[in-house]
């Protein structure tokens, strides 16, 4: 999905995205990547490691390849010679490779040994698979902008509208559909059970998401079992369409104005849930001015 062909081959961009992108996973930059001879080294990072009883600091030996032009794999004879050696000289507890398609299986097989020979105490490869969920699914939406400008266009990645990521979570299975949308559409709706009274008056009693398919069905026999009746359901891959999405607010501010109209506290909750998830890959990037100035009006009465 995204293409990392568009970051520079020649130069050292990929180094530099590769540091941003491990301090936004809450790593420690001991050393920034530099220009000249580095005895096999990129970077250097630690993360704190917290057990029940203590925490100490991981040190790993960051290696970056760029290979998306090329698309060949990482391997041991030509990229990653001397892993051990690289790793003693530098203090480092472990291997981090960071990598723009993905290791050779001798390389894998390699690592492994080391590890399990304890001559490294962990390995951990940051494949371009890897990468991708991250900058797609979890917030990494700046450093895409930055880095990637036209993939950022094309693919619309998530990005935080409040302090934490809101998912869409099936209520059957537990997978989050919204981090599903990239990479299968047409794959998880949101329905809702809607009750009618002697008056005229129409209740939401129930609003759900689901997978499409078997979640699906399990719930619709729940509630059908429940209620006596049917559910109702749009596809998230169509309210996640900027116009829909808009029709999808506005509509139920006309039901929320609507005297008999109503939900549920349940129900409206699962709305809520909605819309600010799905802001989440509809709206723009917030500035870290912005940002600030929300948490500002945050504290103003509305």
């Amino acid at each position: 999905m995204i293409d990392f062909k568009e970051i520079p081959y020649n130069d050292d961009t990929w180094e530099l995205f590769a540091r941003d992108f491990l301090l936004q996973l809450g790593f420690f930059i001991e050393t920034s990547p530099d220009r000249g001879a580095d005895g096999g080294k990129d970077m250097l990072v630690t993360e704190e490691v917290k057990g029940k009883l203590h925490s100490y600091h991981f040190r790993w030996l960051v290696s970056c390849k760029h290979f998306a032009t090329s698309g060949n794999s990482v391997n041991e004879n030509d990229h990653e010679k001397n892993i051990l050696e690289r790793v003693k000289s530098f203090k480092a507890d472990g291997f981090l490779g960071f990598y723009s398609t993905v290791p050779s299986a001798g390389l894998n097989t390699r690592l492994a040994q080391l590890r399990a020979e304890k001559e490294i105490k962990d390995y951990r490869i940051f494949d371009h698979k890897l990468i991708e969920n991250y900058m797609i699914s979890l917030g990494f939406s700046q450093i895409m902008f930055r880095y990637m400008p036209q993939n950022y266009k094309k693919i619309r990645p998530l990005h935080k509208v409040i302090d934490e990521y809101v998912p869409i979570t099936c209520d059957c299975c537990g997978k989050d559909l919204l981090e599903a949308l990239y990479h299968k559409k047409h794959s998880g709706l949101v329905a809702q059970v809607q009750l009618r009274d002697k008056d005229g008056g129409t209740t939401v009693a129930e609003t759900y998401f689901a997978c499409k398919g078997k979640c699906d069905k399990t719930l619709e026999t729940r509630y059908w079992n429940r209620y006596k009746e049917p559910a109702g359901w749009k596809d998230l891959s169509d309210i996640a369409m900027p116009n829909e999405f808009l029709r999808w607010i506005m509509a139920t501010i006309n039901q929320l104005n609507d005297k008999n109209f109503s939900y549920s506290e349940a129900a409206l909750d699962k709305e809520r849930t909605l819309i600010i998830a799905l802001s989440q890959r509809i709206f723009r990037e917030v500035a870290e001015e912005e940002r600030a100035r929300m948490k500002e009006l945050m504290l103003l009465p509305f």
